[in-house]
This record gives structure tokens, C-alpha cells and sequence, in this order.
């Protein structure tokens, strides 16, 4: 009777146990290449998510105007506040835009703050000089944030951490710096140069006076509108408390 070859058992467990150690590291291997691959999206992610925070703040801060207002109680307010508001930060810009022709101003009310969520939020009015029914609208521009902060550099390289001081109630500072601490990033820091905007009379034949602008729900500015014209709409005397 012809005897057939085969694997003894001792063959059986050694090959099973080579395998097994193979496709023990395949895995392993795979599961690290899977969990590279979302750490560096959630960083791509959140390095976007911070680009845009900081265009948004740019275009925002880039066309600041000295224009104070009064708010929803009719109380005097600068053009610029820092730590000294109802928001850590609050301002006056132009530049708004308005493809729908609305009969407004193109100057806008901004105000950003960080939530108890860690959200940056920015707030925006529809209106300068508030009544007591001004709607408020807020947009999320970056989430889980740990910390935010604001620092102020004056003309002469000082910095401070609250606007206005008492000797610079009516004007702005040289720059704006903006410490962002994130949980994917860490720190990040952004400075921005405050420049005076140049008052450029209408060019002939244009309509003149205010230029009308958009909603900002579309997130979209006129960056150069405000730095080449400058114009703004007549308002009340700021220049001190009503009597």
C-alpha cells in the first residue's frame, strides 16, 4: 500500500503560528497608517479652519475707520473697544458690500468674542447707530479654541490690552495683535497694522455719497472698497454723550 506525504502536526502549528505573527503585523501596521492618516486631516482641517479665521480677521481689521456710534441705549461708543465693552473686541469697518442695493451704509459694526464652547464667534449689526430693536447676527469662524487674546501696539511700540486709554479715546492704535491657542495647533499669533484710511472724493459721473453693500451671511468684502474711498454716512454728533 503506497503511503502519502503530508505536513505532521508540530509543521501545522509552526506555519499557523508564522502566519498569524504576519498578518498580526499587516494589521498593526494598517491600523497606524489609518490613524496617521486622520491625525494629519484633522490637522489639515484645523490649519484651515485657522486660515480662515485670520482672513476673516484680516479683511475685518484692515479696513477699521475711526467711527464711533451709539449703541441700542444710545450711549456713546468708540470706534475701537478692547476689554472695555460689552466684547472683548469691537469695531467699526468699511468695505461692506451690497450686490442687492440695499439702502444702508457701507461701514458695519463688528464684534468677536470666544465662547464658552471654545468658538471664536463674530457678530455683526445691519446698522451703525442702534435703535432698541437691532437684530444681532453671529457666525462661527473656529472651534476649539483654548484661548484668545488681544493685544494693542501704540505708535510709539507700547503695547496694552484694553482700548481706549484715556489720552486715546478718539483715535486707533498702530496694530492689533491676536493670540490664538488651539488644540491641534497650539499657539499662534498674528499681528496686524492698523493704517489710516485715505478720504478720496467720488470719481465723476459715480453716484457720489454712500456706496450701498452686501449682507455679510455671504462671508464676501469689498477689500479695497473701504481703503480707496473711505466714505462713510452722516451720523449724530459723537463727539460726547447726548444732553
Amino acid at each position: 500500500m503506497r503511503r502519502v506525504a503530508g505536513f505532521t502536526l508540530l509543521e501545522v502549528l509552526v506555519a499557523m503560528s508564522i502566519f498569524a505573527v504576519i498578518g498580526l503585523g499587516a494589521t498593526q501596521m494598517l491600523r497606524t497608517m489609518i490613524q496617521t492618516h486622520e491625525r494629519i486631516q484633522h490637522k489639515v482641517t484645523s490649519f484651515n479652519g485657522v486660515t480662515q479665521a485670520f482672513s476673516r480677521l484680516e479683511r475685518d481689521l484692515g479696513q477699521i475707520v475711526n467711527r464711533p456710534i451709539r449703541d441700542e441705549y444710545g450711549d456713546y461708543r468708540p470706534a475701537l473697544t478692547v476689554a472695555t465693552g460689552d466684547y472683548p473686541l469691537e469695531f467699526t469697518r468699511a468695505g461692506w458690500r451690497n450686490p442687492a442695493q440695499r439702502p444702508r451704509s457701507n461701514l458695519q459694526r463688528v464684534a468677536y468674542e470666544l465662547s464658552s464652547e471654545g468658538q471664536l464667534l463674530r457678530h455683526f449689526w445691519l446698522v451703525l447707530d442702534r435703535a432698541e430693536d437691532s437684530t444681532m447676527k453671529t457666525q462661527v469662524l473656529l472651534g476649539d479654541i483654548t484661548d484668545w487674546r488681544v493685544n494693542l501696539i501704540g505708535e510709539d511700540g507700547e503695547t496694552t490690552d484694553s482700548w481706549p486709554v484715556d489720552a486715546a479715546a478718539g483715535s486707533l492704535p498702530a496694530g492689533i495683535e491676536m493670540i490664538i491657542e488651539t488644540k491641534a495647533l497650539g499657539t499662534l499669533r498674528r499681528l496686524y497694522p492698523l493704517v489710516s484710511l485715505a478720504m478720496v472724493p467720488p470719481i465723476s459721473g459715480s453716484r457720489g455719497g454712500d456706496e450701498v453693500v452686501d449682507d455679510d451671511e455671504s462671508v464676501q468684502d469689498d477689500d479695497n472698497a473701504g481703503v480707496q474711498r473711505g466714505v462713510e454716512l452722516p451720523g449724530p454728533d459723537l463727539r460726547g454723550p447726548r444732553s
